[in-house]
């Protein structure tokens, strides 16, 4: 990677983008007195915007089994899913990965990108909308751009604090009043702001979806380990006692065969249903480089592009971000040269899969996608 250049204008960045021809492109989200010092010492901090990254590969989606895989370089043995921890077959640890998108995953950073605006950013922190600058990061997920000044001043300490409440990390459920008095569990109060209320309102709205709903988010939840049956039911067994506890705001939630240690399991697998999926390491870096809006991100060929909030719920990725006209007469010959490459929509139009050695005439988006992901050369 080649760092610490300075452009004195778009026009000088342009032209070294056409004669270097970078597979990615970034620019520093730190604003600086001597930006093209060669050392960060030279450089003079001055400010940093606040960069949060959403992205599918640091969320669990029930998608990655289906299009990721991982081969063994040394014996060639492929995996489905996760990468493992060493080759079954020769005990090697090293693995080429072939990381896909598809629907799914994108759904679920957008939603995460809306949790976080709608529930955090506006709602707690009172973010002016136009401070939130929104950015498609060109593959899985999304950029946000926090530019108030309160947050473009935070040090690293403080940026810390802040990932650490929109992910739910950290604390202690006993700060909110969380305690046993005799022999009564008290809870929270859907009045408490912060945590204390959000997980309040989570658990009454499970409650009230009935048995089959508080059977899935217990029994499947986004991290962690699973309640057990016998005390799934005990929650289905309370389920009106605890709706009636919480909508009348008393927090006295006593339930016979659920330990202290068993309600704070519930308000772990229900913060994780609440929270902010973030990459709290990008969020917290005072020296972040993020990807170039305009340029193309190398894994895929997308568009890095700025979006407006507000066209997010319409916005489609592989669509609204391809980087060449949707025109079939465009076409690229390609070879397939992993042994699959999954399906995959662009524009209107499912591709694949597709298998080593298939020759293929493809729109050019499409080549451009499967070239990018490494699954196939120029034929």
């Amino acid at each position: 990677m080649v760092r610490h250049i300075q452009f004195p204008s778009n026009k000088y960045l342009v032209r070294h983008l056409i004669t270097t021809a970078p597979r990615h492109s970034y620019h520093s989200a730190t604003y600086y007195e001597r930006p093209g010092a060669e050392t960060m010492d030279q450089k003079g901090y001055i400010s940093c915007d606040f960069v949060v990254d959403i992205d599918a590969d640091h969320i669990p989606t029930s998608c990655r089994h289906n299009h990721d895989y991982a081969i063994c370089k040394a014996c060639g043995a492929m995996f489905q899913g996760e990468k493992p921890l060493k080759c079954s077959e020769c005990e090697s640890t090293k693995f080429d990965k072939i990381s896909w998108i598809c629907d799914e995953c994108l759904d679920v950073s957008k939603k995460q990108v809306f949790n976080l605006v709608e529930n955090f950013l506006l709602k707690e922190f009172s973010i002016p909308l136009e401070d939130i600058n929104l950015y498609f990061s060109g593959h899985r997920g999304y950029h946000v751009h926090l530019k108030t000044k309160e947050f473009l001043d935070l040090d690293q300490d403080a940026r810390r604090e802040i990932s650490d409440y929109v992910t739910g990390e950290g604390f202690s459920f006993k700060i909110w009043d969380y305690r046993k008095i005799q022999n009564n569990m008290m809870g929270f109060s859907i009045e408490d702001p912060g945590w204390a209320g959000k997980i309040a309102k989570e658990l009454y709205n499970i409650l009230i979806q009935g048995e089959p709903r508080i059977i899935e988010v217990f029994e499947k939840p986004i991290y962690g380990k699973k309640l057990n049956a016998v005390l799934i039911n005990n929650l289905i067994s309370n389920r009106q006692y605890l709706i009636n506890q919480i909508s009348n705001k008393r927090k006295i939630w006593q339930v016979a065969g659920l330990s202290d240690k068993t309600w704070i399991r519930i308000f772990e697998i229900l913060r994780d249903r609440i929270k902010a999926d973030i990459d709290v390491v990008v969020s917290i870096d005072l020296h972040r480089l993020i990807r170039l809006e305009g340029s193309l991100h190398g894994k895929t060929g997308f568009k890095v592009m700025k979006i407006k909030y507000e066209d997010l719920k319409d916005f489609d990725p592989l669509k609204d971000a391809l980087s060449f006209p949707d025109n079939q007469e465009n076409t690229l010959d390609i070879e397939i040269t992993a042994p699959i490459s999954p399906k995959i929509r662009i524009g209107s139009t499912n591709y694949g899969p597709y298998n080593k050695g298939e020759k293929l005439k493809l729109p050019l988006n499409t080549a451009l996608f499967l070239l990018c992901k490494d699954v196939a050369k120029l034929k």
